[in-house]
């Protein structure tokens, strides 16, 4: 999740435009729930399944995607596609560790062990002097270290350890809402008609997505269990 899911992710911005990587990015909610399927076999019903086809974020995305200007290259949409599975993938995990170690250590020690190769390449292929340590890149760097990293890792191996994954996956449609959002709130970017739909969509998808099972596919679950 971190080795594959942030070096896919952080790279293929040289090589793919945003919003196509959003949109790609956007499937990871669905390939978690696949994996959660096999795996932790756990069962979305049909309303859920809907709910996270019509997560909507490709209508906030695909605008930006198709604007002039957004080349994308193949090697960036591998590298995407890369960390979007990666990301999946480690939610299974996370799942599996979620009621059985500490959620600190659990995901210290994933960050920490993501890093090994990550470092490794950083150090052989790039030069650290290169880095220009300005208050602002001070700062972004320890933004997306410690509230956006470290602190959203522990948040979520807690979600899980009470949550199915593929309803907590589900919640990944509404991170583009917020980055939209805070868009138009700093930089005033536009919010067009395809983005107000899309953010609606991805609402109710996540509604959908995760809400509780009625009393009677419970009663049905429990039966075909026994």
């Amino acid at each position: 999740m971190t080795g594959i899911g942030n070096f896919g992710m952080f790279h293929a911005a040289e090589f793919v435009s945003p919003g196509l990587a959003t949109v790609i990015e956007s499937l990871q909610p669905l390939i978690a729930a696949v994996l959660a399927v096999v795996f932790p076999r756990e069962r979305l019903g049909p309303i859920g399944w809907f709910g996270l086809c019509v997560g909507g974020v490709a209508l906030i995305a695909i605008p930006r995607a198709l604007a002039s200007g957004g080349g994308s290259t193949v090697f960036g949409l591998v590298l995407v596609i890369m960390a979007t599975s990666g990301v999946a993938a480690g939610n299974i995990a996370i799942k599996s560790l979620s009621t059985r170690v500490d959620a600190a250590m659990a995901m210290g020690l994933q960050l920490l062990v993501g890093a090994i190769p990550i470092s490794i390449l950083a150090f052989t292929t790039e030069s650290p002097t290169a880095i220009d340590w300005s208050p602002q890149f001070t700062i972004s760097l320890l933004g997306l270290a410690l509230p956006g990293t470290a602190l959203a890792y522990w948040l979520w191996q807690v979600t899980l350890q009470s949550l199915d994954v593929s309803k907590a996956a589900a919640f990944s449609f509404l991170v583009p809402i917020i980055g939209v959002s805070v868009g138009a709130l700093f930089f005033s970017e536009p919010l067009t008609i395809n983005v107000i739909g899309g953010g609606a969509f991805a609402a109710i998808g996540v509604y959908l997505a995760s809400r509780p099972k009625s009393e009677t596919s419970q009663l049905m679950s429990a039966e075909k269990e026994a």
